[in-house]
């Protein structure tokens, strides 16, 4: 028998008054494309980064959010300066879906002699559909004026700004996604669903412990109006044989989750990770856990 998740919980709008939750899709390995959440950080490598993820958040849990990602960056620039990525995703929870597409453009600065260090600043363009299946809502009042029939999506654009330090060996960033708090109208006279602003801080250093093995930890905070700012903290073993880094970690995400996680990044660009999250919230009753996986491929553009 199939374990029922709450309709409103998931909506996570009540009837829908404007929502004021976390919106956007959650990645447990984020530190693999970070690009995700900070426009800035196109570019920040000497080669393009493709990636594939795919998250199954909460299975066992009917509506639970799945998310599709898929996104690119790269530097065309010889010297390091001119960022540009694109984003395509679809997160899907309950009778919701968010489908959108990014393009961001970011520059970096040199802040040191030796070129090791850089600062970028960055900027993204979001075009997102937000649609509902109302045939799927269990409803108190079904008369509610506020609620439609069907399938319904609307269309709103919105725009993401990022800040991103990069050095040999550490990397810190600020951003602030959904800054126009785009408004979607579904149905009735008012405004159905806005989004949230999303500001996210990072950062992470790697030690080098020896030549074959390195310790990096990482943290990244979110902060959205009227919720409990959440931390995610991570530590990744990275041990090197030939041209290959194995790693493995766990991850701790405040009042959800703990994960496992694995990966290997090959020298010929290809990179796999995989995370696990064990439910450490309420949820944990029905919840078999979540898991991701993402699929990469690194190239070089400019010689």
């Amino acid at each position: 028998m199939k374990k029922h998740f709450s309709i409103a919980f998931l909506l996570l709008i009540g009837t829908f008054s404007q929502l004021k939750a976390q919106q956007i899709f959650q990645l447990t390995q984020y530190m693999t494309n970070d690009f995700a959440y900070n426009p800035a950080i196109a570019g920040s490598s000497d080669k393009f980064m493709a990636k594939f993820a795919f998250r199954k958040q909460w299975t066992g849990v009917e509506g639970a959010p799945t998310t599709g990602l898929i996104s690119v960056h790269g530097n065309l620039s010889p010297e390091k300066k001119i960022g540009l990525g694109a984003i395509l995703y679809t997160d899907a929870t309950g009778p919701t879906r968010r489908t959108g597409a990014q393009l961001a453009y970011a520059y970096h600065l040199p802040i040191s002699l030796d070129r090791t260090t850089y600062l970028g600043f960055g900027i993204s363009a979001n075009l997102m559909q937000y649609s509902i299946k109302f045939d799927d809502l269990i409803l108190d009042d079904s008369g509610d004026p506020q609620i439609g029939s069907g399938t319904s999506g609307k269309f709103g654009a919105d725009a993401n700004l990022g800040a991103y330090l990069k050095g040999e060996n550490y990397f810190a960033g600020l951003s602030a996604n959904q800054l126009f708090a785009s408004k979607y109208k579904f149905a009735g006279n008012a405004e159905s669903i806005q989004n949230a602003r999303h500001f996210y801080l990072m950062g992470g250093y790697t030690f080098d412990i020896s030549e074959s093995f390195s310790l990096a930890p990482a943290v990244i905070g979110k902060f959205v109006r009227a919720n409990k700012p959440q931390f995610e903290l991570n530590a990744r073993g990275i041990y090197k044989l030939n041209s290959n880094n194995y790693w493995l970690g766990v991850a701790y995400r405040t009042e959800d989750a703990a994960s496992i996680l694995l990966g290997l990044d090959m020298g010929n660009g290809f990179n796999f990770a995989y995370s696990y999250d064990i439910t450490t919230s309420g949820l944990n009753t029905v919840s078999n856990g979540s898991h991701e996986i993402t699929l990469g491929y690194n190239f070089a553009v400019l010689k």
